[in-house]
């Protein structure tokens, strides 16, 4: 686990760390099959830590399905098309547009989608106490189907962009909010 940084202004100071850190992950995947995933947040993607997003096997913006989630996106996700390619769509299933609408307005596939579940969210980012349940939960099966196509997704942009390494298990994932 490595923490993130607190403010966008402290990724020019890591500039020169970005590139090893990218060359750190992909050692991770070649030597212990485990994937890589990697929260850029909502700005990492473009400057100095834009390299990680750029050396990885799939890109991954998590949208609401809300006209401000979208709104929001749009930008978020133009820029990244122009920078590497090949975005992709986590959707999560929290307003009224389907994801056929969200893959039209944002122009990149929706892979997979989440149901909108606060309260399970939060025993993931926050630490909270996990329901009885939780395991078996709407937002865990749903984690676990999007998982699988997530990383098959990672494995088919790493055979197209790297035929001879195609082979290998894992695969570094970056996730751009």
């Amino acid at each position: 686990m490595l923490p993130g940084i607190t403010d966008p202004v402290q990724a020019a100071s890591l500039g020169s760390v970005w590139k090893i850190l990218g060359q750190m992950f992909r050692g991770i995947e070649s030597q212990t099959s485990h994937d890589v995933l990697i929260d850029l947040g909502r700005r990492g993607a473009s400057g100095p830590s834009g390299i990680l997003a750029e050396q990885a096997d799939a890109v991954f913006v998590v949208v609401r399905n809300t006209m401000r989630g979208l709104q929001a996106a749009q930008g978020r996700v133009r820029t990244l098309e122009e920078q590497i390619g090949d975005v992709s769509v986590v959707m999560i299933n929290e307003g009224p547009y389907p994801s056929g609408e969200v893959q039209r307005v944002l122009q990149v596939p929706v892979v997979a989608t989440l149901p909108y579940a606060p309260k399970d969210a939060r025993v993931l980012s926050d630490g909270a106490e996990q329901p009885r349940h939780f395991t078996k939960s709407p937002l865990m099966k749903a984690a676990r189907t999007a998982t699988t196509l997530l990383i098959q997704r990672a494995a088919m942009r790493r055979a197209r962009l790297n035929p001879h390494e195609a082979g290998g298990a894992g695969g570094e994932v970056t996730h751009a909010r």
